[in-house]
C-alpha cells in the first residue's frame, strides 16, 4: 500500500538562534532510497538561508504546517503516516511514528470492513483504474466485526494477518475519514469505500462508523531508527523490522484489553487486577498503556525522542530529565522505580524538565 511520509526542513530564526520546522508532505510509494535521496541534498545543499524543499517532489501547495519540533506530534493524527524525515543542515533523521493507541480492537470490529480481491477480478487496466471489483467478483478474504469475536483467533490471533495488517486498516479509516490522499476513493455507496492495489489484489476498506475512531489515544511516540553505521541491515529494512515490532507489540496489548472488556483475562500479563481485587476498566486501561510504554522502552531505549506527546513523551522525558526541543534522550529511560503508568498518571503532557531530579 501506498503511504504519505513527511519531510521537515530545519530553519533557523537569524539573531535569536530559534529552530523551526517547514513541513512537507510526499506520497511515497516505497520508502527504498528515499532517505539516501534525500542524504545526498544535504550534502549537495549549503544552508546559509531559509531551507527550501528539493524541486524534485510536489511542493506546489507550500507547507503542510511550521512548527517547533516539540509541536510535531501535537499536529498529526494517528496512524495517518508512518514515516517523518528530519532535514537538517548536517544529516537527515528518519523517525518512525509509533501511535501509542491500544484500545483500537473496537474501532476495527466496529468501524471498519476490509474486503480483499484479486487484481484480475477488478477494474486495473488502463492510465486511471477505478480498481472496483467486478459484480460478480468474490472476495478471497473478508476482516469486519465476526473476526474479532473473543477469544481473537485465526486472523486475528498473535501472529495472525491483522497483527501487522491493522496499521494500514486505521490507516485507510483516518484517510477516508480526514480526507484521502492516496487509493480510490467511492463514496456513492452505503459506506465510503478506499480502494488500493496491494500486490497481486485489491484491497476494498469500507468506513462503518466514525464514533470509535474519533475517541482514540492521539499521544504519539517518535523511534529513530536509523541503524549503526557498523549494522549490517539498511535503513529500509530497519524501518519494515521496527514497523513489525511495534505493531506485534501494539496487538499483544491491544488483544489483551479486548479480553478484559469481555470478562476474560490473560496470566501473561501482570496488569490484570494489579493491587486491586476489583480493577476498574480504566485502571486496567491505564496499566496497559504503561505497560506498553515500558515494552517500547525496553525495545528501543534511548532511540526513543524526547519530543513524543501527550503523557507518554512527558513520562520520557522526566524519566532521562531532557527538554523537549531536542532529538535525544540524554540517558536511557528507566521505570525500575515507578511503573510507567504511575509516572504517566502524575506528569503533565507539557513536563519540560527544569533540573535533573534526583534518586533516593
Amino acid at each position: 500500500m501506498e503511504s504519505d511520509a513527511l519531510v521537515c526542513f530545519q530553519q533557523t530564526r537569524r539573531g535569536t538562534g530559534e529552530r523551526w520546522y517547514k513541513v512537507y508532505r510526499v506520497g511515497v510509494d516505497s520508502p527504498d532510497g528515499f532517505a539516501d535521496r534525500m542524504g545526498e541534498y544535504v550534502r549537495r545543499t549549503h544552508f546559509d538561508g531559509p531551507v527550501t524543499a528539493p524541486h524534485w517532489f510536489d511542493t506546489s501547495n507550500g507547507p503542510t504546517m511550521k512548527c517547533r519540533l516539540a509541536e510535531l506530534g501535537e499536529n498529526l493524527v494517528p496512524f495517518s503516516t508512518p514515516d517523518v524525515y528530519v532535514v537538517t543542515h548536517k544529516q537527515v533523521r528518519p523517525l518512525l511514528v509509533v501511535p501509542m493507541a491500544i484500545e483500537i480492537v473496537p474501532v476495527l470490529a466496529a468501524g471498519l470492513r476490509t474486503r480483499e480481491y484479486d487484481a484480475a477480478d477488478c477494474d486495473t487496466d488502463g492510465d486511471d483504474p477505478s480498481l472496483a471489483p467486478d459484480a460478480d467478483a468474490t472476495p478471497t478474504r473478508v476482516v469486519d466485526a465476526d473476526s474479532f469475536d473473543p477469544p481473537l483467533s485465526g486472523e486475528a490471533s498473535a501472529g495472525g494477518r491483522i497483527e501487522w495488517f491493522h496499521l494500514f486498516a486505521l490507516q485507510a479509516a483516518y484517510r477516508l475519514a480526514v480526507g484521502p490522499r492516496t487509493g480510490v476513493v467511492e463514496t456513492g455507496g452505503d459506506h465510503p469505500t478506499m480502494r488500493v492495489r496491494d500486490g497481486d489484489g485489491v484491497l476494498c476498506l469500507d468506513l462503518l462508523d466514525t464514533g470509535a475512531l474519533k475517541r482514540i489515544d492521539r499521544d504519539l511516540l517518535f523511534l529513530d531508527y536509523a541503524p549503526d553505521e557498523d549494522a549490517e541491515r539498511s535503513l529500509d529494512e530497519s524501518l519494515t523490522l521496527a514497523l513489525r515490532d511495534t505493531a506485534r507489540l501494539r496487538w499483544r496489548y491491544a488483544s489483551h484489553l479486548w479480553h478484559v472488556r469481555h470478562g476474560e483475562t490473560d496470566e501473561r500479563f501482570a496488569s490484570t487486577a494489579r493491587n486491586k481485587a476489583e480493577p476498574e476498566y480504566a485502571d486496567e486501561l491505564a496499566a496497559t498503556r504503561g505497560d506498553f510504554l515500558e515494552a517500547l522502552s525496553a525495545e528501543y531505549s534511548d532511540s526513543l525522542t524526547p519530543f513524543s506527546t501527550g503523557v507518554a513523551g512527558a513520562a520520557l522525558r522526566y524519566e532521562t530529565g531532557t527538554r523537549a526541543d531536542t532529538f535525544s534522550l540524554t540517558e536511557t529511560p528507566s521505570f525500575t522505580h515507578d511503573s510507567a503508568a504511575e509516572v504517566m498518571g502524575r506528569v503533565d503532557p507539557g513536563y519540560v524538565p527544569e533540573k535533573r531530579k534526583k534518586r533516593f
